[in-house]
């Protein structure tokens, strides 16, 4: 993929979610940052917005491009790591497309935690019959 430094100008992290054990034994989840990386949106073609549109796959999900880490393709297989991106939402790694070369952008999608399209069921259809009929 031919990229320039220059579109990578959004500065997110990559965390693994950890245990933290309280004074009175309990036990809280917590994310610790692994690292901060500078990303890019990555912009579809007409094409692939549609195809995707129709099966409504990119539903509260986010595509990506930064610098190629190993760390990525680690966090697509394990749901414990997750990036948190500036508008402070928390997202995992649905798929990746890794750029082993020197110097490689890896494209990234993200999947929003506890987003809508985790769900099996469409609560908004439900939600506009119920408001438009009463």
């Amino acid at each position: 993929m031919k990229m320039t430094l220059s579109r990578l100008r959004y500065k997110a992290s990559l965390n693994k979610l950890d245990y933290e054990e309280l004074s009175n034994g309990n036990t809280i989840d917590v994310n610790t940052k692994l690292f901060d990386f500078y990303y890019g949106y990555y912009k579809q073609s007409l094409s692939q917005s549609i195809s995707s549109n129709a099966f409504d796959y990119l539903k509260d999900k986010v595509t990506i491009i930064a610098r190629h880490d190993d760390r990525f393709v680690t966090a697509m297989n394990d749901q414990n790591y997750t990036i948190t991106l500036p508008n402070a939402e928390t997202y995992n790694v649905t798929s990746i497309n890794p750029d082993y070369e020197v110097n490689g952008y890896d494209t990234i999608v993200l999947s929003l935690v506890g987003g809508s399209s985790d769900d099996t069921t469409s609560d908004s259809a439900t939600n506009t019959d119920t408001n438009n009929n009463g």
